[in-house]
């Protein structure tokens, strides 16, 4: 660059700062240093004149018509700056011409006709985009004396530049208004491609707004700064996994939303809406002398949540279409009571089971619950599962079993075909002793309490949180029936073994007994699957003859038939003696366990 350049672009840095060192406004000193590395460095890129890029970037907010008292006033201060310079004519015309066809206008703005305009123009909205964009977007509101977000005023869909620069609006409504069409009116490839990630920040930080705006707001649907009441219909999750594939899915549908109403109903004391205060009290307390305090801020912090949402949306929800996502399990089975217990006789709710219906497609596979299935699944059931609507009557019986369920007042609940139980809570114990046994987790050797825990929920196909079984895990533990080491404050911190009682049997706990059952069980499984598998060779071996061993071209073929034959006669007739006194004995196992169940206390 030539030293005259240098200097004038020295210079217009120095007559920037003066001016905008000040502002509070968002288009500050700091505003115009970002803008200028952008455009400096964009022109390398797209082989544009980087000297009349820059000096523009340096002038283009001096002359802004915000921060003057009118356009052709700010337009006249750089042009006086530009003369006073010694900026040649020609690039004087560059320049003015840039920075007098930079503004949105809402909308309305002139196109760029030179590629180093166009360059300025990215690098300006470049700034007004992404993180410092949206810091740029409240400090301006706040200059001007805009409110940060009024549901009651209005989106400016179509404007005039008057009506742009001087029509109420909000900081929330200027991102609708101008800062998400930014992205679709950038000049350059290299600007486009940046703008992208940018542009995605705009729209995480109007979901979190929205989200929070949201939190306890009984009047959202009608409030919500992404929706502005503009709901057509309501899905119901029980979940955040489903909650999160259905928002996907539902992207280019604007007028329907998700609704999260979460909750682990399937354990604890249930919550009794119409006295909420204490019945959650009791419920926190439930889980907090049960389960560890490993992860223990996380599940009050879901629970506060799941709060928060229960006791705002059921009111909203009488006023829109619903659509309720209950697949086959507890979770939401019980979910969809407790909805339907507070929102009596809803015009227009319907059910749609995607588990059953997936089931029903394809009977070789079954999923736990809606949380299971992939989205291109859930888009499958949107478009072609029936959505059953529910009548006043149906509503009416769910609403019934919700009461049932509550008055059984107890702390864990299964789904049995389609019927909700309430069960103890000792209900899985024995999956988890017969996981340690299957795990080898016995005779002094330990595994990890994660383990044992994975391997039931998994191979049993539980709905139930892993959280319920470690507690369960521990409860086993304090009653004798497994032993530990390590420390106990989180499944991953220690590992367990099944204990072998050396007390008298009149002193044995229920757990313990229970450990016992369950060793008898895996033993005569064992031994019935060794049954098996011998009568298997057995038969294989009672079938060997001379021709199969290659025998018959030895020197005394008829010497060594005889002799095999013999062998495997005196083996046939052993084997045939043990298994009589094995088949007796696996009786006598199962006459055990029987009496076991027989005699065992019924909870």
């Amino acid at each position: 660059m030539k030293s005259t350049y240098s200097q004038i672009i020295q210079q217009a840095q120095q007559f920037a700062r003066s001016v905008l060192g000040q502002d509070s406004s968002g288009h500050d000193w700091w505003h115009v240093q970002r803008v200028t590395r952008i455009a400096r460095i964009l022109a390398y890129l797209e082989g544009a004149n980087a000297y009349i890029c820059e000096l523009s970037a340096w002038l283009h907010d001096v002359a802004d018509e915000k921060l003057n008292e009118s356009k052709e006033a700010g337009y006249e201060r750089v042009q006086q700056w530009l003369q006073q310079a010694g900026v040649e004519a020609s690039d004087q015309e560059n320049v003015l011409e840039i920075i007098s066809t930079m503004s949105f206008s809402g909308g309305t703005g002139s196109t760029m006709r030179s590629l180093e305009g166009q360059i300025v123009q990215d690098a300006d909205r470049l700034d007004a985009i992404g993180a410092i964009g949206i810091a740029r977007t409240f400090a301006y509101s706040g200059w001007k004396g805009q409110s940060m977000y009024d549901p009651f005023i209005p989106l400016r869909e179509h404007m005039t530049r008057e009506e742009y620069r001087k029509g109420k609006s909000t900081a929330m409504n200027h991102f609708y208004e101008k800062l998400l069409k930014l992205k679709d009116k950038m000049n350059t490839e290299s600007a486009r491609l940046l703008a992208e990630g940018k542009h995605q920040s705009l729209e995480l930080f109007l979901q979190l707004f929205d989200k929070e705006w949201a939190m306890g707001n009984e009047a959202y649907l009608h409030e919500s700064p992404m929706h502005r009441g503009n709901v057509s219909r309501v899905h119901i999750a029980f979940d955040d996994s489903t909650a999160g594939s259905l928002k996907m899915m539902l992207r280019s549908k604007p007028g329907e939303i998700v609704v999260t109403l979460g909750d682990d109903l399937m354990v604890g004391p249930l919550p009794k809406d119409e006295d909420f205060s204490r019945s959650f009290a009791i419920r926190n307390e439930w889980f907090m002398e049960r389960y560890s305090i490993g992860h223990a801020d996380d599940r009050k912090l879901g629970m506060l949540q799941a709060a928060f949402a229960w006791l705002t949306w059921p009111e909203q929800l009488r006023e829109v279409p619903c659509l309720v996502w209950a697949g086959d399990s507890a979770s939401e089975q019980l979910g969809l009571r407790r909805l339907l217990s507070l929102i009596p006789d809803h015009l227009d709710v319907r059910l749609v089971n995607a588990t059953s219906f997936l089931h029903k497609q394809n009977p070789n596979i079954s999923y736990r619950g809606t949380f299971e299935l992939a989205m291109d699944k859930l888009q499958n059931v949107l478009d072609t599962a029936e959505h059953v609507p529910l009548s006043p009557q149906d509503q009416a019986g769910y609403r019934a079993d919700w009461q049932r369920l509550v008055n059984d007042d107890g702390f864990l609940r299964v789904l049995q075909g389609e019927r909700l139980y309430t069960v103890p809570e000792s209900y899985y114990d024995a999956d988890i002793l017969q996981a340690a046994y299957r795990l080898e987790a016995r005779h002094g050797f330990f595994k990890k309490s994660a383990r044992i825990i994975g391997e039931v929920i998994g191979m049993c196909e539980l709905t139930v949180s892993d959280s319920f079984i470690e507690y369960r895990v521990r409860h086993l533990i304090q009653e004798g029936a497994l032993t530990y080491s390590g420390e106990l404050d989180a499944m991953r911190h220690y590992s367990v073994s099944l204990v072998d009682v050396s007390t008298p049997e009149e002193q044995w706990s229920n757990e313990q007994r229970l450990a016992k059952v369950v060793k008898l069980k895996s033993l005569l499984l064992e031994m019935m699957e060794i049954n098996h598998v011998e009568r298997g060779l057995m038969e294989e071996i009672r079938q060997l003859d001379a021709v199969d061993l290659g025998l018959s071209v030895s020197s005394e073929p008829e010497a060594l038939k005889s002799s095999l034959q013999s062998q495997i006669d005196s083996l046939l007739g052993v084997y045939q003696h043990h298994q009589e006194q094995r088949v007796s004995f696996m009786g006598s196992l199962e006459k055990v366990l029987i009496q076991i169940d027989d005699t065992a206390p019924k909870e």
